[in-house]
Formats: C-alpha cells, structure tokens, sequence
C-alpha cells in the first residue's frame, strides 16, 4: 500500500521525542531549496502552483481560482506558506500551507474545522499544526523535493514546539462509493478514540454499503502519510466547493521512528 523506501517502512513502533531545532537554518537538497514565503511575489508563486495542479491537473479545486490563476481562500492571509525553490530557474515547484493552533485561535480557526468537528484537539491546541494544500510540480516530483518539504515541516513544528500535524488527505473524487470503500478499508488505521471525530452536517455524507462499493485505491499522499504512523480521525467529508473527499489525518510527532525522525530532523 506504501510507494515508500525500506528505510521508511521501518517499525513505528519504538516512540522517539524530536529535540528542539533552532529556527532559521535553510534546508538544501540539490538545486532545490525550502524557505517560507516572505513577499507577497513568493505567496502567489505557491498560489499559482496550486491552481495548475488542483485545477488544470487534478480537476479539481475552487471554480474561482479559473478567473485569477491562483488558488486562494480566505485562510491564506493568516497561514504561513512553505516553498521549495528550484534555484537553477527561481521557480517554486512545491508548497504546502501551514499553521499552529495558537495562530488558528487567534485568527478564523483551522481550515479543517470547517469540514470536522474539531472538538476532540482543543487539548491538543498549543503543540498542533495544520497542514494543508499540498503539491508539488508535475516536473519536480521526486523524492528529494518532498523528503525536502518534510524535513522542513518537522522543523517548523519543533520551532513551534509542535506535537501533533492535522489536516485534510484529499480523494479527487464526489463518489460517496469510493469515500465508503477507501474508509472501510483504513478503518483499522483510526486514530485511537478520545481523538477520533465525524465530519460536520454541511459536509457529511452516508457512507454507502460494502456490497454497493467501488474498488479504488487511497490517495498516494495519506498512503504515504499512514506509512509514516498517521492515522485516520473518523469517516471522510465531501467538499463539493473544492470536488474532493477528505479524510481528517493526525500524525503524532513522537511516534517517528528513530530512522524516519534521522532523515527528518538530522
């Protein structure tokens, strides 16, 4: 079910805690280079890249964004914008959006929060970040570009003392079947009951019987993120806005096994 290498199929077993790294240092990998975006110019590079792959790749996304070749939304402003620089051509070839809880209370909330019911974390506010809006440049999708986004998000959380990573893994689909098929087949993956959770009544969909399902295969980013000890928090939502099915994903930072934590934080 896993794309990734060996070394990060190791046992999850072994609990590690991260050590503090101090902020500021620049992560590098080849011609690639991570930073947060500081300039408004920087911003709408990600915002750029996220319209071609959600919307002219994927097919999916805000019907909005076809008007201004960006995808934005109004939790934009208020999160900070992880980038990965290409420095042969200056282009931002992938990106994810980020944001602690403490900012999330102080601002509009999660993103997440909109589609879940966000009751079980509020325990969890002062070590949490959401992470959302993923991608990657259909060019540039290699492992070095997105062990390179990692690394940079387990610093950004242990520069935040973080524990816990939350959001939405996305199904580019508006098939209740395929939501009901991929949720019953992860359901062993769920996150352990005090922090488990069900979508709320705006996004909620019945989950369809098994003998009505479809054979479909999760998406490669929470195959990925479940590989690396995430689990899943309750059955997924439907954005009919952005056309996705969403399951709400939780890692536990000191879960990580002393190979992955190496790779991440060395």
């Amino acid at each position: 079910m896993t794309l990734l290498p060996a070394f990060l199929r190791e046992t999850l077993a072994q609990r590690v805690a991260i050590p503090f790294l101090p902020p500021g240092r620049q992560l590098n990998s080849g011609p690639y280079r991570a930073c947060l975006a500081r300039t408004k110019e920087e911003r709408q590079a990600a915002f750029r890249l996220r319209f071609r792959v959600f919307n002219l790749e994927l097919n999916e996304g805000l019907a909005l964004a076809y008007e201004t070749g960006e995808d934005t939304d109004e939790f934009d402003r208020f999160c900070d914008h992880l980038l990965v620089h290409d420095d042969r051509t200056g282009e931002v070839v992938g990106t994810y959006r980020l944001q602690t809880g403490l900012a999330a209370e102080r601002r509009i909330g999660y993103y997440s929060e909109r589609e879940f019911d966000f009751s079980p974390y509020r325990v969890l506010r002062d070590e949490l970040v959401e992470l959302g809006r993923a991608c990657i440049h259909p060019d540039h999708r290699r492992y070095e570009v997105l062990m390179l986004l990692w690394k940079a998000i387990a610093w950004y959380a242990r520069d935040h003392r973080a524990r816990y990573l939350i959001g939405c893994s996305s199904l580019t689909s508006q098939d209740p079947r395929e939501g009901s098929a991929i949720y019953h087949r992860l359901k062993p993956m769920l996150v352990q009951e005090p922090l488990r959770t069900v979508p709320t009544q705006a996004f909620a969909f019945d989950l369809v019987p098994k003998d009505e399902q479809v054979e479909v295969r999760p998406p490669k980013l929470l195959r990925t993120y479940l590989a690396l000890g995430a689990a899943i928090c309750g059955p997924p939502a439907i954005d009919r806005e952005f056309r996705t099915i969403d399951f709400l994903t939780l890692m536990d930072l000191n879960n990580l096994s002393p190979a992955i934590r190496s790779r991440l934080l060395d």
